[in-house]
């Protein structure tokens, strides 16, 4: 059991971020001791390590949230290859976008 400060540096994320997180229910369930503190355990630890890495690839927390509340409903496993094949697919298709904007730039441009 790790308390937010210890969960913060495992997770190298700051312990507001963590209890934004909370709040917006994106890490449910977090325990709490006697006294009211936060407890984490390895699961919320790896969870954290996971939206994170999501963070870092450009997803957004509202498509993450969605993404957990999807595989918790179906008392599932987090298939994270999954959802890095959808967030791959969303970042492909904004890609393509992008380069129709650049064409038609430089259409106007010559």
């Amino acid at each position: 059991m790790y308390s937010i400060r210890q969960a913060s540096e495992l997770a190298q994320v700051p312990a507001s971020t963590i209890r934004y997180y909370e709040k917006i229910q994106l890490l449910p369930f977090i325990q709490r001791d006697t006294k009211g503190n936060r407890i984490f355990t390895e699961k919320e630890i790896e969870l954290l390590n996971l939206i994170r890495c999501f963070r870092t690839l450009g997803m957004s927390i509202q498509t993450i949230q969605q993404q957990i509340q999807t595989f918790e409903s179906q008392h599932a496993e987090l298939n994270v290859q999954a959802i890095l094949q959808q967030h791959k697919q969303t970042l492909v298709e904004q890609i393509n976008i992008l380069q129709t904007y650049i064409q038609e730039i430089d259409t106007k441009i010559e």
